[in-house]
């Protein structure tokens, strides 16, 4: 119940963020910021880069006058005019009527600072005889050569370049070439509008493509969000399909492998629980029914006190194994210490002799130091020999042993016993776990393999077991010589 309310609170808080809070409507949002952004610069860029070309093109035609002109010049060189005067009209008589002017391009002849002839005859305002322009440029002794503009905006945008005529070292006339270019600017400013219309309608198209891309590349983060809402304490079994080898692929699978995980550690709790909880009842069970049925008889006081107090040790024993097992997961469970592993060898041997009666035996003693907790290691091999015990008859042999090879060592203990079935060998070390067809003896809670586990886990080891039924088994302990405390957090 709690979990489905949590969930309604959930997707009415998604509600209200509303459309504009999805990830696929921001990064919507900022590809269309980038891309108006990248179009309202290259629009006035690509602007000034035509009129430029526009401009070049126009003086280009300017210098070609003034070429033909001094062409012009040379011919007329030749000839020979008494008279200054007619000299000058001659050299612009032939220039002009020999030379027809590019479109927008006008020619216009001054003798003494006063109009004399152009090419066209009809002129804008801005150049005609009586302008402001023209007068000045009339008296211009040098040349005037560049992207020189019309001082008259309201005229249009003029190109003009000047060349004076000299006879006799004395400056008689100027050719004067304007050249407008508002017919092009407006050519440029069409284009220009055409093309905004084209890159508005790309834009358009770009950005609802981008919607659709980009819908079907977060579709993973939205089915990733269905399954985690959709996931509860008795529903862990949701995973994401895995399409492609991308981002989106590598989040897939890491939270399939986390589901994975979760459903695992649930599963190992509710089991866990049930299992810890009938462990638990059973002697809370017995101590009830006893006290219950107490009566005033001093011998009957004591037979249920000693088993109310059997009971009692057999659930401290369980709740201590279970601190164990919680404490073994923490950082600090090992104290680490330089430990001789011949002489460590023979304490064990020595205290599992007396744990029973059975025919021990030493089978070999390792030569060297290994690092380790001497107590969690006594500990684990203590287990394996009562577990041992349990499975073995008087007449059955229990070993013990331990050897350094390739950088780890070795503690085991070998027994004569029943042995273990295939099917049993990877579960026994489970919490509460036990052999489908033991004939076990202890009143345990089937934690202690699970403790040997944890206590060689610790130690960044492994726990090996070799049994065939009726035969025997051997657990074996392989340990680092200096676990690494860095790599056993890890784990």
């Amino acid at each position: 119940m709690a979990d489905v309310i949590e969930q309604s609170k959930l997707e009415l808080l998604s509600q209200k963020k509303g459309f504009f809070w999805e990830a696929r409507t921001r990064i919507l949002a900022w590809y269309a910021l980038l891309l108006v952004c990248l179009v309202g610069l290259s629009i006035p860029i690509f602007t000034q880069l035509v009129i430029k070309q526009v401009d070049e093109r126009v003086i280009e035609d300017l210098n070609e006058e003034f070429e033909e002109f001094e062409k012009s010049i040379e011919r007329k060189n030749q000839l020979d005019f008494n008279v200054p005067k007619t000299k000058t009209k001659a050299i612009f008589d032939d220039y002009l009527n020999s030379h027809i002017p590019a479109d927008k391009t006008f020619l216009i002849t001054t003798i003494d600072g006063k109009f004399y002839r152009s090419s066209p005859s009809a002129l804008p305002e801005v150049l005609r005889e009586d302008s402001n322009l023209i007068r000045v440029l009339a008296q211009t002794t040098v040349p005037i050569i560049g992207p020189n503009i019309a001082p008259d905006p309201e005229a249009g945008d003029f190109l003009y370049n000047t060349a004076p005529l000299k006879i006799n070292d004395k400056v008689v006339g100027v050719l004067i070439v304007a050249s407008s270019t508002d017919g092009e600017r407006e050519e440029v400013f069409a284009t220009v509008y055409i093309v905004i219309q084209v890159l508005v309608f790309a834009l358009f198209i770009a950005l609802m493509l981008a919607w659709i891309i980009a819908g079907q590349v977060l579709r993973p983060l939205r089915t990733l969000t269905k399954a985690a809402r959709s996931i509860g304490e008795s529903d862990l079994t949701k995973r994401i399909p895995i399409r492609g080898d991308g981002e989106m692929a590598d989040l897939a699978r890491t939270f399939n492998k986390m589901m994975e995980r979760l459903e695992k550690a649930f599963q190992t709790q509710r089991n866990f629980i049930n299992d810890a909880g009938h462990e638990l009842r059973t002697p809370i069970t017995i101590i009830r029914g006893h006290l219950e049925l107490l009566e005033d008889d001093p011998e009957e006081i004591k037979a249920t006190m000693d088993i109310v107090l059997d009971e009692l040790d057999r659930m401290t024993r369980f709740v201590d194994d279970l601190l164990l097992l919680a404490k073994s997961e923490q950082r600090a469970f090992l104290r680490l210490e330089p430990i001789d592993l011949a002489t460590f060898t023979e304490e064990l041997y020595s205290k599992a002799q007396c744990l029973s009666n059975q025919n021990w035996k030493l089978e070999g003693k390792g030569q060297g130091t290994i690092l380790g907790d001497r107590q969690r290691l006594t500990q684990a091999i203590m287990n394996l020999a009562e577990n041992a015990i349990q499975h073995t008859t008087s007449r059955d042999t229990i070993a013990l042993g331990s050897s350094i090879r390739d950088k780890h060592v070795r503690l085991w203990v070998r027994d004569t016993g029943e042995g273990i079935k295939l099917k049993d060998q990877d579960k026994i070390f489970q919490r509460f776990a036990r052999a489908s067809y033991s004939r076990r003896r202890s009143d345990g809670a089937g934690l202690g393999l699970a403790i040997v586990q944890a206590i060689v886990n610790s130690h960044n080891g492994r726990v090996e077991l070799y049994s065939v039924p009726k035969i025997g088994s051997t657990f074996t302990l392989i340990l680092p010589l200096k676990p690494s405390l860095v790599e056993r957090t890890r784990k």
